[in-house]
Protein backbone atom coordinates (compact mmCIF):
# COMPACT_ATOMS: atom_id res chain seq x y z
CA UNK A 1 0.00 0.00 0.00
CA UNK A 2 2.92 2.24 0.52
CA UNK A 3 4.29 2.36 -2.76
CA UNK A 4 0.75 2.94 -4.02
CA UNK A 5 0.59 5.82 -2.15
CA UNK A 6 3.85 7.23 -2.96
CA UNK A 7 3.05 6.95 -6.97
CA UNK A 8 -0.53 8.74 -6.19
CA UNK A 9 1.60 11.43 -4.60
CA UNK A 10 3.93 11.84 -7.83
CA UNK A 11 0.79 12.41 -9.64
CA UNK A 12 -0.62 15.05 -7.63
CA UNK A 13 2.24 16.94 -7.79
CA UNK A 14 2.72 16.59 -11.64
CA UNK A 15 -0.92 17.55 -11.35
CA UNK A 16 0.00 20.51 -9.48
CA UNK A 17 2.26 21.79 -12.22
CA UNK A 18 -0.11 20.44 -15.03
CA UNK A 19 -2.60 23.52 -13.48
CA UNK A 20 0.19 26.11 -12.86
CA UNK A 21 0.52 25.86 -16.63
CA UNK A 22 -2.55 25.53 -17.67
CA UNK A 23 -4.15 28.47 -15.51
CA UNK A 24 -0.83 30.52 -16.36
CA UNK A 25 1.54 30.69 -13.59
CA UNK A 26 4.20 28.94 -15.60
CA UNK A 27 5.16 29.34 -19.14
CA UNK A 28 7.14 27.83 -21.82
CA UNK A 29 9.82 30.02 -20.95
CA UNK A 30 9.60 29.05 -17.01
CA UNK A 31 9.67 25.27 -17.40
CA UNK A 32 12.83 25.96 -19.60
CA UNK A 33 14.09 27.80 -16.89
CA UNK A 34 13.33 25.67 -14.00
CA UNK A 35 14.99 22.75 -16.02
CA UNK A 36 17.95 24.85 -16.24
CA UNK A 37 18.40 25.17 -12.81
CA UNK A 38 17.80 21.74 -12.27
CA UNK A 39 20.44 20.41 -13.63
CA UNK A 40 22.91 23.34 -13.19
CA UNK A 41 22.22 23.45 -8.93
CA UNK A 42 19.33 21.69 -7.51
CA UNK A 43 20.00 18.25 -8.78
CA UNK A 44 23.81 18.14 -8.41
CA UNK A 45 23.21 19.47 -4.62
CA UNK A 46 20.98 16.16 -4.12
CA UNK A 47 23.95 14.30 -5.48
CA UNK A 48 26.49 15.87 -2.76
CA UNK A 49 24.11 15.55 0.20
CA UNK A 50 22.99 11.99 -0.64
CA UNK A 51 26.67 10.57 -1.74
CA UNK A 52 28.84 11.81 1.50
CA UNK A 53 26.23 10.49 3.85
CA UNK A 54 27.63 7.07 3.29
CA UNK A 55 30.81 5.21 4.26
CA UNK A 56 33.58 4.23 2.25
CA UNK A 57 34.52 1.43 3.56
CA UNK A 58 31.03 0.21 3.72
CA UNK A 59 30.78 1.34 0.04
CA UNK A 60 33.54 -0.93 -1.18
CA UNK A 61 32.18 -3.98 0.59
CA UNK A 62 28.79 -3.55 -1.48
CA UNK A 63 30.48 -2.40 -4.61
CA UNK A 64 27.81 -4.95 -6.46
CA UNK A 65 24.67 -2.90 -5.67
CA UNK A 66 25.51 0.03 -8.31
CA UNK A 67 27.20 -2.45 -10.45
CA UNK A 68 23.45 -4.51 -10.91
CA UNK A 69 21.87 -1.24 -10.93
CA UNK A 70 23.92 -0.32 -14.34
CA UNK A 71 22.90 -3.93 -15.38
CA UNK A 72 18.97 -2.74 -15.06
CA UNK A 73 19.72 -0.06 -17.25
CA UNK A 74 21.39 -2.68 -19.37
CA UNK A 75 18.92 -4.75 -19.86
CA UNK A 76 16.27 -1.96 -20.21
CA UNK A 77 18.70 -0.34 -23.19
CA UNK A 78 19.18 -4.36 -24.51
CA UNK A 79 15.27 -4.42 -24.93
CA UNK A 80 14.62 -1.48 -26.34
CA UNK A 81 17.24 -1.84 -28.68
CA UNK A 82 15.27 -4.83 -29.98
CA UNK A 83 11.75 -3.32 -29.67
CA UNK A 84 13.35 -0.47 -31.74
CA UNK A 85 14.75 -3.10 -34.51
CA UNK A 86 11.45 -4.59 -34.19
CA UNK A 87 8.96 -1.37 -34.88
CA UNK A 88 11.40 -0.34 -37.62
CA UNK A 89 11.05 3.76 -36.16
CA UNK A 90 13.38 6.14 -38.22
CA UNK A 91 12.61 9.11 -36.54
CA UNK A 92 16.25 9.42 -34.38
CA UNK A 93 14.49 11.79 -31.22
CA UNK A 94 11.59 9.29 -31.08
CA UNK A 95 14.07 6.44 -31.49
CA UNK A 96 16.45 8.05 -28.47
CA UNK A 97 13.40 9.13 -26.17
CA UNK A 98 11.95 5.09 -26.69
CA UNK A 99 15.47 4.04 -25.79
CA UNK A 100 15.77 6.58 -22.66
CA UNK A 101 12.63 5.70 -21.42
CA UNK A 102 13.62 1.88 -20.97
CA UNK A 103 16.67 2.49 -20.17
CA UNK A 104 16.37 5.03 -17.00
CA UNK A 105 13.89 4.52 -14.04
CA UNK A 106 12.67 6.11 -11.43
CA UNK A 107 15.20 4.49 -9.34
CA UNK A 108 15.39 6.47 -6.16
CA UNK A 109 12.72 8.46 -4.90
CA UNK A 110 9.63 5.93 -5.74
CA UNK A 111 11.71 2.90 -3.85
CA UNK A 112 13.01 5.43 -1.07
CA UNK A 113 10.18 4.54 1.53
CA UNK A 114 9.19 1.32 0.62
CA UNK A 115 13.10 0.31 1.26
CA UNK A 116 12.87 2.46 4.00
CA UNK A 117 9.70 0.19 5.54
CA UNK A 118 11.35 -3.28 4.47
CA UNK A 119 14.74 -2.78 5.64
CA UNK A 120 15.15 0.48 7.32
CA UNK A 121 18.56 2.87 7.21
CA UNK A 122 20.80 0.00 6.04
CA UNK A 123 18.42 -0.77 3.48
CA UNK A 124 18.51 3.48 2.50
CA UNK A 125 22.36 3.49 2.62
CA UNK A 126 22.21 0.29 0.21
CA UNK A 127 19.47 2.24 -2.09
CA UNK A 128 21.55 5.48 -2.36
CA UNK A 129 24.30 3.78 -3.28
CA UNK A 130 22.68 1.51 -6.08
CA UNK A 131 21.44 4.99 -7.16
CA UNK A 132 24.76 5.86 -8.37
CA UNK A 133 25.37 3.10 -11.09
CA UNK A 134 22.32 5.03 -12.51
CA UNK A 135 23.55 8.65 -11.83
CA UNK A 136 26.46 6.89 -14.13
CA UNK A 137 24.19 5.55 -16.19
CA UNK A 138 22.45 9.20 -16.69
CA UNK A 139 24.98 11.04 -17.26
CA UNK A 140 27.11 9.19 -19.81
CA UNK A 141 24.66 6.72 -21.99
CA UNK A 142 21.42 9.13 -21.00
CA UNK A 143 23.53 12.15 -22.70
CA UNK A 144 24.54 10.41 -25.79
CA UNK A 145 21.12 9.32 -26.50
CA UNK A 146 19.66 12.52 -26.50
CA UNK A 147 22.62 13.55 -28.70
CA UNK A 148 23.35 10.72 -30.71
CA UNK A 149 23.62 13.31 -33.54
CA UNK A 150 25.61 15.73 -32.25
CA UNK A 151 29.48 15.96 -32.86
CA UNK A 152 31.15 13.47 -30.39
CA UNK A 153 33.27 16.46 -28.78
CA UNK A 154 29.80 17.94 -27.82
CA UNK A 155 28.58 15.26 -25.91
CA UNK A 156 31.43 14.98 -24.04
CA UNK A 157 30.96 18.60 -23.05
CA UNK A 158 27.39 17.67 -21.88
CA UNK A 159 27.84 14.68 -20.66
CA UNK A 160 30.81 16.25 -18.22
CA UNK A 161 28.24 19.04 -16.45
CA UNK A 162 27.45 19.67 -13.37
CA UNK A 163 25.95 16.58 -12.39
CA UNK A 164 28.23 14.28 -13.02
CA UNK A 165 31.01 16.36 -11.85
CA UNK A 166 29.41 16.87 -8.58
CA UNK A 167 29.19 12.93 -8.43
CA UNK A 168 32.67 12.50 -9.43
CA UNK A 169 33.81 15.30 -6.57
CA UNK A 170 31.25 13.69 -4.11
CA UNK A 171 33.16 10.29 -4.53
CA UNK A 172 36.28 11.63 -3.88
CA UNK A 173 35.20 13.58 -1.18
CA UNK A 174 33.80 10.50 0.64
CA UNK A 175 37.50 8.52 -0.18
CA UNK A 176 39.08 11.06 1.52
CA UNK A 177 37.27 11.57 3.93
CA UNK A 178 37.16 8.25 5.51
CA UNK A 179 40.03 6.59 4.09
CA UNK A 180 42.77 9.22 4.71
CA UNK A 181 41.57 10.74 7.92
CA UNK A 182 42.34 14.65 7.61
CA UNK A 183 41.92 16.49 10.62
CA UNK A 184 41.46 19.78 11.84
CA UNK A 185 42.65 21.23 14.74
CA UNK A 186 40.92 20.61 18.11
CA UNK A 187 40.75 24.15 18.78
CA UNK A 188 41.41 27.81 18.06
CA UNK A 189 39.43 30.00 15.18
CA UNK A 190 40.59 28.30 11.82
CA UNK A 191 39.47 24.84 13.21
CA UNK A 192 35.81 26.52 14.20
CA UNK A 193 35.58 27.90 11.23
CA UNK A 194 36.18 25.16 8.89
CA UNK A 195 33.77 23.44 10.91
CA UNK A 196 31.41 25.61 10.87
CA UNK A 197 31.58 26.37 7.01
CA UNK A 198 31.60 22.43 6.72
CA UNK A 199 27.83 22.25 8.56
CA UNK A 200 26.93 24.82 6.35
CA UNK A 201 27.86 23.19 2.91
CA UNK A 202 26.27 20.33 3.85
CA UNK A 203 23.03 21.46 5.54
CA UNK A 204 22.72 23.94 2.16
CA UNK A 205 23.19 21.46 -0.59
CA UNK A 206 21.03 18.86 2.09
CA UNK A 207 18.13 21.90 1.93
CA UNK A 208 18.42 23.19 -1.90
CA UNK A 209 18.65 19.11 -2.91
CA UNK A 210 15.82 18.32 -1.53
CA UNK A 211 13.81 20.43 -3.68
CA UNK A 212 14.57 18.21 -7.11
CA UNK A 213 11.47 15.74 -6.67
CA UNK A 214 8.88 18.70 -6.21
CA UNK A 215 10.78 20.70 -8.74
CA UNK A 216 10.79 17.93 -11.11
CA UNK A 217 7.30 17.12 -10.59
CA UNK A 218 6.18 20.02 -11.46
CA UNK A 219 8.45 20.41 -14.39
CA UNK A 220 6.76 17.22 -15.73
CA UNK A 221 3.33 18.35 -15.24
CA UNK A 222 3.40 21.40 -16.90
CA UNK A 223 5.20 19.55 -19.80
CA UNK A 224 1.79 17.18 -19.26
CA UNK A 225 -0.28 20.22 -20.22
CA UNK A 226 0.91 20.98 -23.08
CA UNK A 227 0.57 17.84 -24.77
CA UNK A 228 -1.43 17.40 -28.07
CA UNK A 229 -4.13 14.52 -26.36
CA UNK A 230 -3.45 12.58 -29.77
CA UNK A 231 -0.06 11.36 -28.22
CA UNK A 232 -2.31 8.93 -25.74
CA UNK A 233 -2.86 7.00 -28.91
CA UNK A 234 0.67 6.41 -30.01
CA UNK A 235 1.12 2.80 -29.98
CA UNK A 236 4.92 3.33 -28.97
CA UNK A 237 3.73 5.01 -26.22
CA UNK A 238 2.28 1.89 -24.97
CA UNK A 239 4.98 -0.03 -26.29
CA UNK A 240 7.37 1.40 -24.49
CA UNK A 241 5.10 1.41 -21.68
CA UNK A 242 4.77 -1.93 -21.30
CA UNK A 243 8.61 -2.43 -21.85
CA UNK A 244 9.21 -0.36 -18.81
CA UNK A 245 6.62 -1.55 -16.17
CA UNK A 246 6.70 -5.11 -17.64
CA UNK A 247 9.16 -7.04 -19.28
CA UNK A 248 12.20 -5.12 -18.96
CA UNK A 249 11.29 -5.63 -14.93
CA UNK A 250 10.74 -9.21 -15.26
CA UNK A 251 13.70 -10.25 -17.20
CA UNK A 252 16.16 -8.58 -15.05
CA UNK A 253 14.74 -10.14 -12.13
CA UNK A 254 14.64 -13.48 -13.61
CA UNK A 255 18.40 -13.01 -14.28
CA UNK A 256 18.40 -11.65 -10.59
CA UNK A 257 17.64 -14.51 -9.50
CA UNK A 258 20.39 -16.54 -10.72
CA UNK A 259 23.19 -14.36 -8.97
CA UNK A 260 23.91 -15.57 -5.54
CA UNK A 261 23.78 -12.35 -3.08
CA UNK A 262 22.57 -11.15 0.22
CA UNK A 263 18.32 -11.08 0.55
CA UNK A 264 18.51 -7.59 1.24
CA UNK A 265 20.57 -6.80 -1.60
CA UNK A 266 18.32 -8.68 -3.98
CA UNK A 267 14.92 -7.02 -2.46
CA UNK A 268 16.37 -3.63 -3.15
CA UNK A 269 17.08 -3.78 -6.56
CA UNK A 270 14.10 -6.19 -7.16
CA UNK A 271 12.10 -3.03 -5.82
CA UNK A 272 14.34 -0.47 -8.24
CA UNK A 273 13.47 -3.20 -11.20
CA UNK A 274 9.39 -2.62 -11.03
CA UNK A 275 9.76 1.24 -11.10
CA UNK A 276 8.08 3.03 -13.60
CA UNK A 277 9.96 5.93 -16.03
CA UNK A 278 12.04 8.47 -14.37
CA UNK A 279 10.96 11.75 -14.07
CA UNK A 280 14.64 13.08 -14.98
CA UNK A 281 13.46 11.77 -19.03
CA UNK A 282 11.72 14.67 -19.51
CA UNK A 283 13.99 17.35 -17.85
CA UNK A 284 16.91 15.55 -20.44
CA UNK A 285 14.16 15.76 -23.31
CA UNK A 286 13.19 19.56 -22.41
CA UNK A 287 17.06 20.38 -22.16
CA UNK A 288 18.51 18.94 -25.12
CA UNK A 289 15.59 18.56 -27.57
CA UNK A 290 14.37 15.19 -27.49
CA UNK A 291 10.79 14.36 -28.48
CA UNK A 292 8.86 15.70 -25.41
CA UNK A 293 5.39 14.72 -26.45
CA UNK A 294 6.60 11.57 -26.29
CA UNK A 295 8.52 11.54 -23.22
CA UNK A 296 5.66 13.23 -21.12
CA UNK A 297 2.92 11.21 -22.17
CA UNK A 298 4.91 8.13 -21.39
CA UNK A 299 5.75 9.01 -18.31
CA UNK A 300 2.24 9.79 -17.36
CA UNK A 301 1.17 6.53 -18.68
CA UNK A 302 3.43 4.42 -16.77
CA UNK A 303 3.25 6.40 -13.78
CA UNK A 304 -0.61 5.37 -13.89
CA UNK A 305 0.18 1.52 -14.77
CA UNK A 306 2.36 1.46 -11.79
CA UNK A 307 -0.71 1.17 -9.67
CA UNK A 308 -1.35 -2.14 -10.79
CA UNK A 309 2.06 -3.61 -11.68
CA UNK A 310 4.57 -2.65 -8.43
CA UNK A 311 2.49 -4.63 -6.21
CA UNK A 312 2.29 -7.60 -8.55
CA UNK A 313 5.22 -7.72 -10.01
CA UNK A 314 6.67 -7.11 -6.06
CA UNK A 315 4.40 -9.86 -4.80
CA UNK A 316 6.00 -12.24 -7.41
CA UNK A 317 9.35 -11.31 -6.96
CA UNK A 318 9.64 -10.98 -3.07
Amino acid sequence: MNYVLQVLFVLILMAVGYFARKRGMVSATGTAEMVRLLIAIIYPCLIFSSITRLDARELAANWVMPVMAIAIAGTGLLLGLAALRFLKVTDPRRANAFLFQNTINNYLFLPLPLVMLLWGEEGVALLVFASMGFELTVWTVGVFLFNRSSRFSEGIRMMFGPPLVTLVFSLFWVCVRDLLHPGLPASGFIADLARRMLELLHFGTDAVGKATIAVSMIVAGSRIAALDVRAVFDRHVWIAAALRLVVTPVVFILLLKTIPMGEMAYGILAVVAVMPAAVASLVFSERFGGDSDFVATTLLITHLGAVATIPLLLAWAL
